[in-house]
């Protein structure tokens, strides 16, 4: 349907005191576009406040737990292993996290008056970021599926110098499609004064291709091998009460470490989908506003997971404890032979 105004340009006949200007349709659309960039402008306080503390929070737990496991990881450490070498590239990850988030919290608070080009860094390496460790937290999935279901033949497949290659690739896959899709894509003008935040209501390709490439395919992966993983611990055969109680306790972290990885990223990317689907049927600008403020706001609970990958992964892994010296290398803490290094993470 057409909707049409007067047109300021339009002549007025004199002769004809009855006479109407001409009627169009661009100046209505010039004036919804930006009644919708100033809805989608418009701060909201609650959601600046709830931003403020979820990433301050994040900001200190984050540092404070990275910088423990970057001292143990690369100082305390000796030996190379699977675990080693994805904790670190885990680690990583976290830390690029860790560094965008002093700029997040002035772009939430504040204005960006900040260099655009600035801006356009950090917004490439933050939403990189959920990505990397999506696809850290599957490569440390099947290697336990395959340590845990193959011992055997795991001593084939796996191996630290295997660990870093699939790490590396991971990363300059996530590298290499984020700038080809950056240069190929339709070109959006910035927002002035805003940093990490979507004003438009076009919908972006890109982000679809994001959430379903990047965390959709994952996410059953993720699922199967944790469930296959706890399905044959449980029905594993204790050979000792301290074998028992190791695998108890190896249960209980992957069905965390499962939980955690749905709270933190699950949000976000069913919230990303429902975006994508209102801004493509051109739904009214308030509507698109709110379901961006909820976008925001489970940016921040995703973020959480740079804290909770310490918990979860870095803080549960045995020989972290014993680099420390924390943990005596004494018999009764050392699991049997048979008993791989991964079913104590």
């Amino acid at each position: 349907m057409d909707f049409f105004i007067f047109d300021r340009m339009a002549s007025f006949n004199p002769k004809n005191p009855y006479s109407v200007p001409m009627l169009t349709s661009s100046t209505v659309n010039s004036n919804q576009t930006e009644n919708c960039t100033r809805i989608m402008e418009e701060r909201n306080a609650t959601l600046a406040m709830f931003q403020l503390i979820i990433l301050s929070l994040t900001l200190f737990f984050g540092t404070l737990f990275n910088s423990f496991a970057i001292w143990v990881f690369c100082c305390k450490m000796k030996k190379w292993t699977e675990t080693r070498v994805f904790m670190m590239s885990l680690l990583f990850s976290d830390c690029c996290l860790l560094f965008t988030i002093p700029f997040r919290i002035y772009a939430t608070q504040h204005r960006w008056d900040l260099p655009r080009e600035l801006c356009t860094t950090l917004a490439f390496a933050y939403f990189m970021n959920p990505y990397l460790s999506i696809a850290i937290i599957t490569l440390i999935s099947v290697d336990r599926y395959i340590a845990i279901k193959f011992p055997l033949r795991s001593r084939s497949l796996r191996s630290p110098k295997k660990a870093a290659l699939a790490c590396a690739i991971v990363f300059a896959l996530l590298l290499c499609t984020r700038i080809f899709i950056l240069l190929t894509a339709e070109k959006s003008v910035p927002s002035p004064g805003f940093c990490f935040r979507k004003i438009s209501t076009r919908p972006l390709k890109r982000n679809l291709y994001y959430t379903v490439t990047g965390f959709y395919i994952p996410l059953p992966i993720i699922i199967f091998c944790t469930t296959e993983v706890v399905r044959f611990l449980k029905t594993k055969d204790k050979e000792s009460v301290y074998e028992h109680e190791c695998i108890k306790k190896s249960i209980k972290i992957m069905s965390a470490n499962l939980i955690i990885f749905l709270v933190c990223f699950l949000p976000l990317h069913i919230l990303n989908i429902i975006r994508f689907v209102m801004e493509s049927l051109k739904l009214d600008c308030t509507l698109i506003k709110l379901i961006n403020d909820y976008v925001y706001a489970a940016q921040v609970i995703g973020d959480l997971n740079c804290c909770l990958d310490s918990v979860c992964y870095y803080f549960v892994a045995k020989e972290f404890w014993e680099s420390t010296s924390v943990l005596p290398r004494s018999n009764h803490l050392t699991p049997s032979p048979e008993q791989t290094e991964d079913t104590n993470l």
